[in-house]
């Protein structure tokens, strides 16, 4: 599915990481949306859905590793983080938590400058993508309070004690190992992919030469002075101490297995015919606690924090209504009442007002009017909370307790 039109960077896509401030894509009239989830009585649409999607297969493509997951997994990552924003924005408004407009206007000012763009720029790419500013910064707002509200409940959830970090250096040691370090040399003949056979064979024969004066006795640093083709033949072919991963593999593996004054036989890489020489090694060690107990603290903080925020929404999840349809098999004949709904919005705002009504019991005569069944959600909601009351004064189970949460759900 194509979310965006190729010529307009999504205005999603400059949130980054740390804000995801999701916007619509351009919407044609008669597309039929459907609800794929319901969160204490709150929908969730499949356009939302994909929308979310969408931005999480562009940071994933950025990332570089695409495949780590699968489509399925994507969806079901999305949507569940979906269900959690809905939750916490819940418990922010039972908490009577609220964001001023001030607040609003400067985290879109730093949006702004972070992304280079003007006010009217991004008016522009909003009104592409079939949204408007107010609606926009609406969702900033939404973010906002999302994140005053894991503070709120989060609390100092990430300190960390010197014991802490002490247990987890010490039973961690592979982490912190520095493995040896040869300090290298080496000797180039220039023979890179542009190189036609017969250079290829005569730079060989050469390197083959040069190697054999060096084993009888000619200076290495001198003979790269003279023959080496690389930059660092001034300095004799020095490179330095050497770490894993910063040269060709066919040149590191020699490396590595060279002792202090050993030298290699030619080797072969994408860019020519190496000659290497080892002139020292330094030891494989474990880094000093003091140099790393930053970094320990660092990880041991982000663990708490999200043990602590796991916790938390298991919590508000266990407690919460929640419907999840989006998997389940749907007959394509068939368009479903809610689906019929949906359809007579034309525009972005209109189908949200469309989803509103679909999803609130309380207006009976629009229900009516494309053959809804009005649910009593109000009685489900205090059924839920009677035996909520049940639970937490044992008197029922709570594998009592989450089957009963079960029949009230299969009746919305």
């Amino acid at each position: 599915m194509k979310f965006w039109q190729k010529s307009v960077k999504p205005v999603s896509a400059l949130l980054g990481l740390a804000l995801t401030l999701l916007v619509a894509h351009p919407v044609s009239a008669r597309v039929v949306d459907r609800v794929v989830a319901k969160v204490n009585g709150e929908i969730i649409t499949q356009s939302s859905v994909e929308e979310r999607v969408a931005v999480a297969v562009q940071q994933l493509n950025a990332s570089g590793n695409p495949s780590e997951f699968t489509e399925k997994d994507i969806i079901e990552k999305t949507l569940n983080a979906i269900i959690e924003e809905k939750l916490q924005l819940q418990e922010a408004k039972k908490s009577g938590l609220e964001v001023d407009d001030e607040s609003v206007e400067n985290a879109f000012k730093d949006i702004q400058k972070r992304n280079n763009i003007t006010a009217e720029q991004m008016q522009a790419m909003l009104e592409q993508e079939g949204r408007s500013m107010e609606q926009y910064k609406e969702v900033i707002r939404d973010q906002i309070l999302v994140t005053k509200v894991v503070q709120f409940h989060m609390g100092k959830s990430g300190s960390v004690t010197k014991k802490q970090i002490k247990k987890y250096y010490f039973e961690n040691q592979k982490e912190f190992w520095q493995p040896r370090q040869p300090f290298v040399r080496h000797l180039l003949l220039i023979a890179d992919e542009s190189a036609t056979p017969e250079q290829k064979r005569l730079k060989k024969i050469k390197a083959n030469e040069i190697l054999r004066q060096i084993r009888s006795g000619k200076d290495f640093n001198e003979m790269a002075k003279k023959h080496s083709e690389d930059v660092s033949a001034s300095s004799g072919g020095e490179i330095g101490l050497l770490k894993k991963g910063h040269l060709v593999p066919e040149f590191e593996e020699v490396a590595f297995s060279l002792k202090p004054g050993e030298i290699s036989d030619v080797v072969e890489s994408r860019y020519g015919y190496h000659i290497i020489k080892v002139d020292s090694v330094i030891p494989g060690k474990a880094q000093p606690i003091d140099e790393v107990k930053d970094k320990i603290e660092q990880a041991l903080q982000m663990q708490n924090r999200k043990d602590k925020y796991d916790e938390w929404m298991n919590e508000l999840k266990k407690d919460a209504m929640i419907q999840i349809t989006l998997f389940e098999e749907k007959n394509p004949k068939e368009n479903t009442n809610q689906d019929l709904f949906l359809e007579k919005a034309q525009t972005p705002s209109e189908r949200e007002t469309h989803w509103e009504e679909a999803s609130n019991v309380k207006n009976k005569s629009a229900l009516k009017n494309v053959g809804l069944k009005g649910n009593n959600f109000k009685e489900i909601k205090n059924k839920l909370s009677f035996i909520k009351r049940l639970r937490k004064h044992e008197k029922i189970s709570e594998e009592e307790y989450q089957a009963r949460k079960q029949d009230l759900l299969d009746q919305l």
